[in-house]
C-alpha cells in the first residue's frame, strides 16, 4: 500500500467524461486527502495536478522533496494557483476547464482563472475514497484488531476492580470528583480507579499494538464528565470506553463497549439491550444497493422502539464511512446508495441525564455478498465476559 496512489483511475474517468484539461486540488497538512492521492504522509501543503494520467506534485522548499515512482515532484514556491497553472500550461494546455474539488481554497481558484482556466467542481476523489480496496480494508482490519486489544484492556481492568466504600477510603481525589458524596468507588491495583487511570491504560496498550491514539480514546463514566473530565470510577454507573485507532498506513478503526461493575439492573440494561438490537440492524439493511440514509433513520428507530425518545434520548450520530479520516463518506443520511467497498463506522448510543450513557459502536464492511462487522470483540454489559 506504501507508496501507491489512489483514485488516480476515477480522476481519469472523470476528466475523460467531461473533456477537462485535468485535475487540481491543494491539499493543507495534515489533510488525509493528500495521502490519500499520493500515497504518503505530507507534513506540508503542497498541490496536486493530474493531466493525461499522469501526477504532478508542487511542495515548498521548505522540505525535502521526496523521490516518489508513481509522480513527478517539484519545488515549487509560487502560489498554489499559479504552480498548478504552470503545471497545466506545461503538460496539457493553456486554457480550458479544470477539475477541482469543492474545497479548492478560493485564492487558487482566482489565480488558475486568472491564467485562463474555467473551475468546475467534482466528487470524484470523495467518491472514490468511499470505496475501499482490499489493501484498505485490510489496514481498516489491522486497526481495528488493535481497538479489540485496547477495549479489551479496560475490560480486564474493571473485571479486576474491587468495590471500595466511601468509608474506606483515604479521603484522595480525583479531577473533579473529590469522593466527599458518599460514594462508594472503584479500585484496581491498591489505588481508586479513574477514568483518567484507565485511558492511559488503554493508550498503552494501543501504543503496544503499533497504533497512534493521539486524540481518539475516551472513558465516559455515568453522568459525569464528558468523556475528557476525569472522575473517580463508581460500581453500577455505565462505563463506555471508545477508541479510534489510526494503524501505520493512516486507516481508522472505531470500537465503543459499554461496562457496568457490580450492576444493580434497570436503565442501563434496557438501554443495552435497545443499542445492541440496533447494532443487529446494520447486518440487514447494509447490502449494496441499500440507502445509507434509510440505514441511519433504522439505526435510530431501532433504538427508540425500545421507549427511548428520539429526540432527546437516541443519538443522532450513528456513523457514516470511515478510513483515512473519522469521517468520510458516505454519510448515513441523505439518499446515498450503498455499494460494496464501502467500509462504515456504525454507532448506536442513548444517554439520560440521570443514567448516564450506553454506546456500542462498531466498523462494518458492505461487501459483494453482504455486510459484516470487523473484528470479534463482545458486546455484554460485564466485563468480565470479555
Amino acid at each position: 500500500m506504501r507508496g501507491r496512489p489512489r483514485g488516480g483511475d476515477a480522476i481519469d474517468a472523470a476528466v475523460d467524461e467531461r473533456d477537462t484539461v485535468g485535475f487540481v486540488a491543494v491539499c493543507r497538512a495534515p489533510d488525509p486527502t493528500s495521502r490519500y492521492l499520493t500515497g504518503r504522509a505530507f507534513d506540508c501543503d503542497l498541490v496536486f495536478v493530474r493531466v493525461d494520467g499522469e501526477t504532478h506534485l508542487r511542495v515548498p522548499s521548505t522540505v525535502e522533496p521526496p523521490s516518489l515512482p508513481v509522480a513527478s515532484v517539484r519545488v515549487d514556491d509560487r502560489l498554489p494557483g499559479r504552480a498548478a497553472a504552470a503545471v497545466l500550461a506545461e503538460h496539457a494546455a493553456s486554457e480550458g476547464t479544470v477539475l477541482a474539488p469543492r474545497t479548492i481554497p478560493h485564492d487558487a481558484a482566482l489565480h488558475l482563472e486568472a491564467a485562463g482556466y474555467d473551475l468546475a467542481s467534482t466528487a470524484a476523489v470523495e467518491d472514490a475514497r468511499a470505496v475501499k480496496d482490499d489493501a484498505e480494508r485490510d489496514a481498516i482490519e489491522a486497526a481495528q484488531r488493535a481497538a479489540t486489544r485496547g477495549v479489551g484492556r479496560a475490560a480486564a481492568i474493571l473485571s479486576a476492580a474491587t468495590v471500595e466504600a466511601a468509608d474506606d477510603r483515604d479521603g484522595g481525589s480525583v479531577g473533579n470528583d473529590r469522593g466527599d458524596d458518599g460514594e462508594a468507588v472503584l479500585s484496581w491495583d491498591d489505588a481508586p480507579l479513574s477514568s483518567e487511570r484507565l485511558r492511559r491504560q488503554v493508550n498503552a496498550t494501543l501504543a503496544a499494538e503499533g497504533v497512534d491514539y493521539t486524540g481518539a480514546t475516551t472513558v465516559r463514566a455515568g453522568t459525569r464528565g464528558g468523556g475528557n473530565e476525569p472522575v473517580e470510577l463508581r460500581p453500577g454507573e455505565p462505563i463506555v470506553v471508545s477508541v479510534g485507532p489510526r494503524g501505520p498506513t493512516g486507516y481508522r478503526g472505531a470500537l465503543a463497549r459499554t461496562f457496568v461493575v457490580d450492576p444493580d439492573g434497570g436503565w442501563e440494561r434496557r438501554a443495552h439491550v435497545a443499542c445492541d438490537a440496533a447494532r443487529k440492524v446494520s447486518l440487514v439493511e447494509a447490502d449494496p444497493g441499500d440507502d445509507a440514509g434509510f440505514l441511519g433513520s433504522e439505526l435510530r428507530a431501532e433504538t427508540a422502539a425500545f421507549g427511548f425518545s428520539m429526540a432527546d434520548e437516541v443519538t443522532r450520530d450513528v456513523g457514516g464511512g470511515i478510513g483515512l479520516a473519522a469521517r468520510e463518506d458516505p454519510p448515513l443520511d441523505g439518499d446515498r446508495e450503498l455499494v460494496a467497498g464501502n467500509v462504515l463506522r456504525v454507532r448506536s448510543a442513548v444517554t439520560h441525564p440521570d443514567h448516564g450513557r450506553v454506546e456500542l459502536t462498531d466498523v462494518l464492511v458492505v461487501g459483494e455478498d453482504g455486510p459484516r462487522l470487523l473484528g470479534d470483540a463482545p458486546t455484554g454489559l460485564d466485563p468480565s465476559r470479555w
